[in-house]
């Protein structure tokens, strides 16, 4: 009993099937570019945060603690609290308070309000905001191309694994053939030479087989690494059903990914980014006013007041710049030309796009039906050679050929229909869906 539970603990665990939709969700949740690619929009948003800070008033606390060089003179005139009839002047005589060389300190504190420099803060605001759609854009536009690379890495597996299936059938065909050819040259029915082909077949077949088997195990890396998960992880796919076939709306493709496609959305965000660049640039025209209250107190310093508080307002303003700031200003419009330019020209690469890959996507259509069509005469031709030879009207060496034929029209089916969804992929790609 032990050694039957030991020997079911050695078994290896059934590889797991993966549906293309289970391996897109999977992408989307574990995929480390998206991974990174989100965290990148979660820090564009924290920005916005903290560029929101800047409209709430500052409070800074100021603490200096010294040691004098010398010794500080603070001088008195006499008469400098006024002069009295019944005592006189206030103090008497010039009068000197001196505080010997020791340490000192001072503490302070500011408190200041933006009043003016609300607006430029605002348009700040509204920049890191623009900036953090344009990520979120950038976002959309990864998923759309894990998306992409999952479905066409799907698509070659599939495929491989027809070619497999298909060699397997073929191997079968050819050992078959290489045994009849074996006892027909021992025979002399047939000559050495067809004996020779038959065994040169198989063992090409047999490498081609063993080499497809590569193949398939570095498709299976490649997916996984793009699911996020252990690169050795086994798994087998799922077989998919027949697509539809019926043509694309090439106008409908158009408008949609003019609509849709992140590098169109995230161009246009470019533009009204140079926008709210250049208004914040013009802002500066504006002198800053700020509400401020400041309180210091000095320590051990003789004769100097001990609290000062003052509260006002103050007024930065450079007047004087030499015409730098319209200089800057042109520069910053030059820039939303540049940035409205680079629309035009990305609609233009994307239209170019939907078209090629339209033409593409046709293009493997119409080689998919012609690989039906094939595939449906190669089994015909099975079927046929099958109730000959039950009848002794072909030879089996016939009906392994038609056998041999039919593999092969499957295989060229699964190879076109892996380029048909492909193409599909890159066409929805293209017009902007995930």
């Amino acid at each position: 009993m032990l050694c039957r539970i030991l020997l079911f603990a050695a078994l290896p665990l059934a590889a797991q099937e993966l549906s293309l939709e289970q391996a897109l969700s999977q992408a989307s949740e574990n995929n480390r570019t998206l991974a990174a690619s989100r965290l990148e929009v979660k820090k564009s948003d924290l920005e916005i945060e903290v560029a929101r800070t800047y409209r709430l008033p500052t409070l800074k606390f100021n603490l200096y603690e010294a040691q004098l060089l010398h010794p500080v003179n603070i001088d008195f005139p006499a008469g400098i609290w006024g002069v009295y009839p019944a005592t006189g002047p206030i103090p008497a005589q010039n009068t000197s308070v001196t505080t010997p060389r020791h340490p000192i300190t001072l503490v302070g504190a500011d408190f200041s309000q933006p009043i003016s420099f609300l607006h430029r803060i605002g348009v700040g605001i509204h920049l890191k905001e623009t900036e953090s759609n344009a990520a979120r854009e950038r976002l959309r536009a990864v998923e759309q191309s894990v998306a992409s690379e999952v479905r066409k890495a799907y698509y070659r597996i599939l495929q491989t694994e027809s070619a497999l299936a298909a060699n397997e059938n073929t191997i079968k065909t050819l050992r078959e053939l290489s045994r009849v050819a074996a006892e027909n040259a021992a025979q002399r029915v047939v000559l050495k030479s067809e004996e020779l082909e038959m065994k040169a077949r198989l063992a090409k077949s047999e490498y081609d087989s063993a080499s497809l088997q590569l193949g398939l195990a570095t498709q299976k890396e490649q997916l996984n690494d793009l699911m996020g998960r252990d690169a050795r992880t086994e798994f087998s796919v799922r077989t998919l059903a027949a697509p539809s076939l019926d043509a694309a709306d090439l106008a409908a493709a158009r408008t949609q990914a003019l609509a849709q496609r992140p590098e169109i959305r995230e161009a246009k965000l470019k533009v009204t980014e140079a926008q709210q660049d250049r208004s914040l640039k013009k802002s500066e025209y504006t002198p800053e006013v700020s509400f401020d209250l400041s309180y210091m107190s000095t320590f051990r310093i003789n004769g100097a007041p001990q609290n000062i508080a003052a509260a006002g307002f103050t007024v930065k303003w450079d007047i004087l710049d030499w015409g730098r700031r319209k200089k800057e200003l042109g520069i910053k419009s030059f820039t939303i030309d540049q940035a409205r330019i680079a629309v035009q020209n990305i609609e233009s690469q994307v239209l170019m796009e939907v078209e090629g890959h339209y033409r593409k996507l046709d293009e493997s259509r119409q080689l998919l039906r012609v690989m039906q069509m094939a595939q449906e005469t190669a089994r015909e031709k099975v079927r046929v050679a099958t109730e000959r030879y039950s009848t002794a009207s072909v030879l089996l060496k016939d009906l392994l050929e038609a056998q041999a034929s039919m593999s092969d029209a499957d295989y060229q089916y699964q190879q076109a229909l892996s380029s048909y969804l492909t193409a599909h992929a890159d066409f929805e790609k293209a017009m902007g869906n995930q």
